[in-house]
């Protein structure tokens, strides 16, 4: 992803995602992360950054997420 000169790094933090066990398996977790990466590219924000321990890290590498090193970021597009 080539990134704007005119872009500066604009962090957005995710934190307490969580889906309660009976909402599970029905895209309800997909369907809000979306919302968030949406929200994020509607305020310009370049990367949204979250800090999953082991057991949330594949819920967030589905949603495009990526691990640099401790934490998981996913640059943002804009429209």
């Amino acid at each position: 992803m080539k990134k704007s000169a005119a872009r500066s790094d604009t962090l957005g933090y995710v934190t307490n995602f969580y889906v309660s066990p009976e909402y599970r398996g029905r895209g309800l977790g997909k369907a809000l992360m979306e919302a968030v990466v949406q929200h994020g590219r509607h305020n310009h924000l370049d990367t949204l950054i979250v800090w999953p321990s082991e057991r949330s890290t594949s819920p967030y590498r589905r949603a495009g997420f990526a691990a640099p090193e401790e934490n998981l970021e996913l640059p943002i597009e804009p429209l």
